[in-house]
């Protein structure tokens, strides 16, 4: 049986991986390491609210209730993995609809320019000095 260490070191070689050989491998290759790596954080994060080490240090910290807790944790966890896996495996796909609205944009952009001083601006500094 797996226990969070070993989940977290396969994630660890699989990040240490990609940084080395991996780096020049194809960007399918890669999308699946950096999948794997979220999936070993995502069990290994999962395995560590099972022991019950943690959950001796829990009260210290202020959380009483064990499985209301550990319920809210699992499913935070689980948002943050569903998303970064979305992110990881449609990363570097063009969105047509972005990329049409800037290319058939029909006025350029205008250069901005400084905002000079304005009669509001003279009116509400007198007012303001006039105040005192």
């Amino acid at each position: 049986m797996f226990s969070w260490p070993a989940f977290s070191g396969a994630a660890l070689a699989i990040w240490l991986l990609l940084r080395g050989p991996a780096a020049k491998t194809p960007i399918w290759l890669q999308k699946t390491c950096r999948t794997a790596m979220a999936f070993f954080l995502y069990g290994g994060f999962l395995y560590l609210l099972k022991s019950n080490t943690l959950w001796q240090l829990m009260p210290s910290i202020g959380f009483e209730n064990r499985s209301k807790t550990e319920g809210f944790l699992i499913l935070i966890s689980t948002l943050v993995w569903l998303v970064v896996t979305l992110r990881i495996l449609l990363r570097g796909f063009p969105i047509p609809l972005a990329r049409s609205a800037t290319l058939e944009n029909p006025y350029p952009r205008q250069k901005r320019t400084r905002r000079g001083l304005t009669l509001t601006d003279v009116i509400l500094f007198y007012y303001s000095l006039k105040g005192k």
